[in-house]
């Protein structure tokens, strides 16, 4: 162990004021907080209370007490503790910081060491506090420090402490400041208030673990020893209430075997229109379950057996986790301890692969992860919004809920987390927050003003908090010929690039499904089904400023002879042929289904509107016709299987006295000759 003492000299012995702070404001750029450990006589744990906790700026208010995320010695023992650490800049030392957290007052020198090494005591103190208190945070003047350091060492006295001790952040500045502990969080907070939902949502038993459905129209929810939960103990089980178009919330209903059974259960996210579920646990057939994640979908009738998610290397060292899966149902954030975790729980990533299976957890990085428990995710519908609890950051409580954007793809490069603030977080545990796709209401748990024990409660969320902004776009997937609805999958993807960004399904009864889709992009999106070809649909999101709700009907056409299917998403400039690259994506998608088809023949056909000349028309249609035909020829589609034929304006299917009318008309569609 490295002894520093024969370099001290009593430079002087001088404390102009130590004074304690407990109120909120912000940090000033000029100061410097510890950002290496030189070393320390001893630490609790390697990770949680280890002297590394000590670095960077305050990660608790001082009244929050014992936090994973601070430096705790070992046992009181006859020996003085110590840690020394260094800042990135050399200044002329003014003032130092330290948050003492849990129990203060043991600090019985400060030494800062110049260019030499040489130690010059600063701070001095014999009258060692033996009270257990919660925790302050203090600030060191010093007068006549001629010297430039960027290293400074503490010792403490804790031998007579029957508690622990710790300390979070040790920080430097030039020059004096009134520099008090800030929580990071939303600056409109007056608006915030808390609505309790009514007597068909909340119980006098326990409500847990919110999750509104992206559209809005169903809540899904545990309840805890309800009577109607399903076993003698009355566990957990997944209850749902439907919302409404009034916005009225209809009686929760039990959702019954085999989502429920005599033991825990509980939904971690549901989809757009609450079709499937992410449940905890894997379901085992003899009725007990084990660690990970399973879904559930509706079929129509009944929700079918949880089909078990296969993560690559998947474990938890904790004995609790937590998830959410995006609505586009390809990425999995979930709450776990791993060995690359920073603490007792971090949050990490999982993508779904093509074969169904889940990419090995990624960690989300030390920006949202901390020493300290993060849990219960929420990402919201525009894949970069990231809600979370943690008890890591500065806040009001044991655990309090944040928010932060992810900056890019990496998903390990993320905005500094924003408190919610007082009118949502409180001096409890705060946590599970889910949020609709339009960003308006955020649901939660709470025993805060609440009769009962947890109840379900929501509030509308300011502008500074919201996602980012999305459509919703919603109907019915429908069988061309004959109107009659069909199960399918839906299938979205960005152009021209033609990756895929989510999918869906729909309901196996009405063919209802929805699909939300970030601003920000172009996109195709299609259903698809076992002997059905897709009839394709685009938008172009790049300019929505506001959410808002499309309604579009998807077709499959059958596979027979004779159906006419339009082929939706290529583009042509204006009055010309040359297919545009956007077009790629869904021409390749025709050449799949002609190689899987190997005896099918068309004839792709050509239309225009009623714009110019009649002659220039027909020969537009037959020249796109024929560049339709090029690209499927020049992608190994036999030209035997091929037909041309161009009808310029002369087969409208809309009227052509509007834009509207004349687009539908502009068209390229291929005809099925042979089956």
């Amino acid at each position: 162990m490295l002894s520093f003492n024969q370099h001290i000299k009593p430079y002087f012995l001088i404390l102009l004021s130590l004074i304690v702070f407990f109120t909120i404001n912000s940090y000033s750029d000029t100061i410097y907080w510890a950002d290496k450990v030189v070393g320390f006589s001893s630490q609790t744990g390697n990770k949680e209370y280890s002297a590394y906790q000590i670095l960077g700026k305050p990660s608790i208010m001082p009244y929050q007490g014992k936090s994973a995320t601070a430096w705790m010695p070992k046992h009181p023992t006859d020996n003085i503790e110590w840690i020394r650490v260094k800042f990135a800049e050399k200044i002329f030392v003014q003032q130092i910081l330290i948050n003492e957290n849990l129990n203060p007052g043991a600090i019985v020198k400060i030494i800062l060491y110049d260019s030499l090494n040489q130690g010059h005591i600063v701070y001095s103190n014999n009258l060692i506090s033996t009270i257990a208190s919660v925790g302050r945070f203090s600030r060191f003047s010093i007068e006549n420090n001629d010297f430039r350091t960027n290293e400074l060492k503490i010792e403490v006295n804790i031998i007579n402490y029957l508690d622990n001790y710790q300390i979070d952040a040790v920080g430097i500045s030039d020059y004096i400041s009134d520099y008090e502990v800030k929580i990071n969080q939303i600056t409109d907070t007056l608006q915030l208030k808390k609505e309790l939902l009514d007597s068909n949502i909340n119980s006098r038993y326990r409500e847990l673990a919110p999750i509104i459905s992206q559209d809005g129209k169903n809540l899904v929810f545990t309840r805890e020893g309800h009577p109607e939960n399903i076993g003698p103990l009355k566990k957990q089980d997944v209850w749902i209430a439907k919302i409404d178009e009034n916005g009225r919330f209809q009686k929760a209903k039990n959702l019954g075997s085999p989502i429920n059974n005599e033991y825990a259960n509980y939904a971690i996210s549901t989809s757009t229109n609450a079709n499937s579920l992410l449940l905890g646990n894997i379901y085992l057939p003899d009725g007990t379950s084990k660690t990970g994640f399973s879904i559930s979908i509706f079929n129509g009738v009944e929700w079918e057996f949880p089909d078990s998610l296969i993560i690559k290397n998947y474990y938890n060292l904790y004995p609790s986790g937590s998830a959410t899966l995006a609505n586009n149902e390809k990425i999995l954030i979930s709450s776990i301890k791993r060995e690359d975790s920073y603490g007792k729980t971090d949050l990490y990533v999982s993508f779904l692969n093509e074969d169904g299976t889940w990419s090995e957890p990624k960690n989300l990085g030390n920006q949202i992860n901390t020493a300290e428990e993060e849990i219960s995710p929420f990402l919201a519908s525009d894949n970069k919004t990231l809600y979370f609890s943690s008890s890591g950051f500065p806040g009001y409580g044991s655990n309090d809920m944040f928010m932060s954007k992810r900056l890019d793809d990496t998903w390990s490069n993320w905005s500094e987390p924003i408190n919610l603030g007082a009118n949502i977080n409180t001096e409890g545990w705060d946590a599970y927050y889910s949020i609709t796709a339009d960003g308006k209401y955020a649901y939660f748990v709470s025993s805060i003003n609440s009769e009962n024990t947890e109840d379900i409660f929501r509030v509308e969320l300011p502008k500074e908090i919201k996602p980012e902004i999305v459509v919703l776009i919603s109907g019915r997937v429908l069988n061309q010929k004959t109107n009659s609805p069909v199960k399918a999958k839906i299938i979205y993807e960005t152009l021209p690039e033609g990756l895929e960004a989510g999918i869906a399904n729909s309901n196996p009864l009405t063919g209802e499904y929805s699909i939300i889709l970030p601003a920000g992009k172009k996109y195709g999106f299609l259903a698809t089904a076992n002997d059905y070809i897709s009839i394709n649909e685009n938008i172009d999101l790049k300019s929505i400023n506001e959410y808002s709700e499309i309604h579009r009907d998807l077709l499959l056409a059958p596979i027979e002879k004779g159906q006419i299917i339009r082929i939706n998403n290529i583009f042509f400039d204006y009055n010309k042929h040359e297919l545009l690259q956007d077009s790629y994506v869904e021409l390749y998608r025709l050449v799949k289904v002609l190689k899987e088809n190997s005896l099918m023949t068309i004839q792709i056909q050509g239309h225009t509107d009623n714009i110019g000349n009649y002659n220039f028309n027909q020969q537009l249609s037959q020249k796109r016709a024929e560049s339709v035909y090029n690209f499927l020829v020049e992608n190994g589609i036999d030209s035997k299987r091929l037909k041309i034929k161009a009808f310029g304006r002369t087969k409208p299917i809309a009227k052509n006295d509007t834009e509207e009318g004349r687009a539908k008309n502009r068209r390229v569609e291929f005809e099925i000759l042979e089956k």
